[in-house]
């Protein structure tokens, strides 16, 4: 049985990735796990909460998502932008996860940090989907 938290970061992963508008805006691109170095500003796939919503005939699942957008632009126009264009990627797309039906994905909400070093802009976005198995 699988709720398909991988297939459904594969499909969030390559939508982003495979962007022009969006990439095009990143020093350093898009990560699962951001390399030490990375040129600002990025976008990392962050924590996830996932629970069993399958029915009797389907695996599914109910996962959320936080995506982490990161920059060191003075103000938070960078930020802002960059989390536009998620929202415009992701928010109540039909987009195609392997094995399974993407019933919804929803943007939830966002914030935006200053981290610590008084210079970085932390832009938090979280995401829920449903998707159900294809039999």
């Amino acid at each position: 049985m699988s709720i398909g938290q991988f297939a459904l970061q594969t499909t969030i992963y390559s939508t982003l990735s495979n962007d022009n508008t969006l990439t095009s805006t990143l020093g350093a691109g898009v990560y699962d796990e951001v390399l030490e170095g990375a040129s600002y500003p990025f976008v990392s796939l962050g924590e996830e909460t996932s629970i069993d919503y399958g029915t009797k005939n389907e695996d599914g699942g109910e996962t959320t998502i936080n995506i982490h957008i990161w920059s060191q632009y003075k103000g938070a126009k960078e930020t802002k932008q960059i989390m536009d264009r998620i929202h415009d990627l992701l928010h109540d797309s039909s987009l195609t996860v392997t094995g399974f039906n993407l019933v919804n994905l929803r943007f939830e909400y966002s914030d935006i940090l200053r981290d610590p070093d008084g210079v970085t802009r932390h832009g938090v976005m979280r995401f829920r989907a449903i998707i159900l198995g294809t039999n």
